[in-house]
């Protein structure tokens, strides 16, 4: 379990960069279009990267498993 800490705090401080970064450019003075586009886009690899962590999360769990059914 300790190997999942330091998965689980990069993928809250990408996600925590992401959503700032985003707000940054939505709050920016650019033509709503830009805004729009570009948060858009940033916005959308927060979920990806939910789904990242939660992938890595099960094959933590699968090694875990394996590991115990080889003793």
């Amino acid at each position: 379990m300790k190997k999942l800490i330091l998965p689980a705090v990069f993928a809250l401080l990408y996600i925590a960069f992401i959503v700032l970064y985003a707000v940054l450019i939505l709050t920016s003075a650019s033509p709503l279009l830009w805004k729009a586009l570009i948060g858009g886009l940033i916005l959308v690899t927060a979920p990806v990267m939910v789904y990242v962590f939660i992938q890595r999360y099960r094959e933590f769990k699968e090694e875990e498993k394996d590991d115990l059914s080889k003793y």
